[in-house]
């Protein structure tokens, strides 16, 4: 197998892997059946609150419609809550909730857990090889994402 496949497979495999331990690692430690798509609003919400619906939609890259369904089931489940803007009402503001804060915060813990495992047999060097390498994929996927 080339260089070319093997990396394609493991970008592929790591991809899917990466989702479904990130989801069970959630439902496990939280008691919660929170999915991939919702655990990625609230992680875009912790990082930038309080926001306007319409900047996280961007963040993102989905519309505000489907933010909006999303955000229906996440304050159903008590992790976010929606306020209207005091000096422009039709600005809807989100943030989270303190049960939304703990969500946030676990989820962030596992991505610290995932990326100290990966680092930890590299050298410096090794380490920004590998940084340099995933900042070319990210232009990449953002340029195809545009």
């Amino acid at each position: 197998m080339s260089d070319h496949d093997s990396i394609n497979n493991f970008l592929v495999d790591i991809w899917t892997r990466i989702n479904k331990i990130e989801e069970r690692s959630l439902t496990a430690g939280l008691g919660d059946k929170i999915s991939i798509t919702e655990i990625h609003i609230i992680e875009k919400i912790g990082a930038n609150q309080p926001s306007r619906m319409s900047a996280i939609a961007k963040l993102l890259g989905i519309t505000l419609a489907t933010l909006t369904i999303a955000c229906d089931k996440l304050e159903n489940k008590g992790l976010i809550q929606r306020v209207r803007d005091e000096s422009d009402k039709r600005v809807v503001n989100i943030s989270l909730t303190p049960r939304g804060e703990t969500v946030y915060a676990y989820h962030k813990g596992f991505h610290e857990r995932m990326i100290s495992a990966a680092l930890s047999d590299l050298s410096d060097d090794e380490t920004a090889l590998l940084a340099s390498s995933l900042k070319k994929l990210q232009a990449f996927f953002e340029e195809e994402g545009s």
